[in-house]
């Protein structure tokens, strides 16, 4: 330990330089951890005014009621997406597999009428 304090005070232009990058990235950190702070708190006053402006005489009387139904009502929602994930899930399945079949049904198509053709060259040939 002693040896980083005795290099940092020998060289001041590179204890200034590990400062400068220091408050830079922190800056960068901070910045960001604002930013969803702010994304957050505009959620929160979006699902608040939603709740208000639905029912303004039946708002919950305390913020622990208005809590538990915001992530009820997310929770169900949330159930909702995972049920239409799976059905399109189920429904990209088929397109597959419909898919599949055509394609083989469109490559022995193809191989019939190649033989046709070649069958048709042979006889024209002789």
């Amino acid at each position: 330990m002693q040896d980083f304090v005795r290099i940092f005070s020998e060289h001041p232009l590179a204890t200034m330089a590990v400062c400068f990058a220091a408050l830079v990235i922190l800056y960068f950190i901070f910045k960001r951890l604002v930013k969803v702070a702010l994304v957050i708190l505009i959620i929160a006053l979006a699902i608040a005014g939603y709740f208000y402006f639905k029912n303004p005489d039946q708002r919950p009387a305390t913020l622990g009621e208005a809590w538990d139904k915001a992530r009820d009502e997310t929770g169900r929602v949330v159930d909702k997406g995972k049920a239409a994930v799976e059905k399109g899930k189920e429904l990209i399945d088929k397109g597959i597999d419909a898919g599949k079949e055509a394609v083989d049904k469109g490559m022995d198509t193809a191989d019939r009428v190649g033989k046709a053709f070649k069958e048709d060259g042979k006889d024209q040939g002789k």
